[in-house]
């Protein structure tokens, strides 16, 4: 019997999410924000959540439902889409709470500010702090984005037939190929096939991306599908997807999560959020090279 049948029930980049993570269900914490705006975030149960501003709207608390991946002993990664947007189509806030260090960063995602390019993701971070009884604030340390991974390769496996590299080359971009081993499936070489026929049609596949350090051997790393936006848009299928992963290096493994939208042949379009997970192989950068030192064709 070949194992790998089963992969066909696993979906794609959901094969290897682990479960839904409760442990936060029934905590409440006030998030001391360096842009100045401090937020509650009450985890009423395993799915709802009331989150709130102290200094700005909306200071009512608002209800959403929320999903929670553990990305370390005690990191976590928490996202939900906002029911309610005031100056975007539509908007994704993702946490990383760190009861490690009682630090917090926030990325937010929103789809439609930008006229041109109504499907573009744009993303955000803030930094922070979570407020402790009897603790003095301070405004260091802090996570922060880090050049630490520059120059690395790794191939993150999200099921037996669904795999990618990253090539992590500049501090505020990445590529993406897939590995040049002989694929596991012919389910596999078919996603690589479709992937190298959609890059072929662009410059490269260089996007944007943001590197931040959590702790030593754990970082958020988020990429934006903009350039493959702006040149093929619907062609594509996916617009302008972001994605965001908890990279803990220490176990070699992922946490994250998918925002945007997906257009059908047909014209229509669907929201995407999704959470995702993988394990990560370390690659020797010597036989990437030639990915790590092209030059970037969407800059001067």
């Amino acid at each position: 019997m070949d194992l790998r049948e089963f992969s066909k029930f696993g979906g794609g980049a959901f094969q290897y999410v682990p479960p839904k993570c409760y442990e936060l269900a029934g905590q409440k914490f006030e998030l001391l924000m360096d842009d100045g705006y401090d937020i509650i975030l009450n985890f009423v149960d395993k799915e709802t959540l009331e989150w709130n501003y102290v200094n700005k709207e909306p200071k009512a608390p608002q209800v959403d439902k929320y999903s929670a991946l553990k990305g370390d002993d005690a990191i976590y990664l928490v996202s939900w889409n906002l029911a309610n947007v005031e100056f975007a189509k539509r908007q994704n806030f993702t946490f990383v709470i760190d009861l490690e260090q009682h630090l917090v960063t926030h990325l937010i995602a929103s789809v439609g500010r930008n006229p041109r390019w109504p499907y573009l993701v744009d993303t955000e971070f803030v930094f922070g702090a979570i407020a402790q009884e009897g603790v003095e604030y301070k405004h260091y340390p802090r996570h922060g984005f880090s050049n630490d991974m520059i120059g690395n390769v790794v191939q993150w496996q999200y099921s037996p037939d669904m795999a990618t590299v990253h090539a992590y080359y500049a501090p505020n971009w990445y590529r993406i190929t897939y590995p040049r081993s002989a694929g596991a499936s012919a389910a596999a070489d078919a996603t690589t096939d479709n992937f190298n026929g959609i890059v072929s049609a662009l410059p490269s596949s260089d996007d944007p991306s943001h590197y931040v350090k959590i702790k030593d051997g754990v970082y958020l790393v988020s990429c934006t599908e903009q350039n493959m936006e702006k040149i093929l848009g619907a062609k594509a299928g996916f617009r302008s997807d972001t994605l965001c992963f908890l990279d803990n290096y220490n176990h070699c493994y992922d946490v994250g999560r998918g925002f945007g939208t997906m257009t059908a042949p047909d014209g229509t379009d669907s929201d995407v959020f999704v959470m995702i997970g993988a394990y990560g192989k370390i690659q020797d950068p010597n036989d990437y090279k030639d990915i790590l030192e092209a030059k970037n064709p969407y800059l001067v």
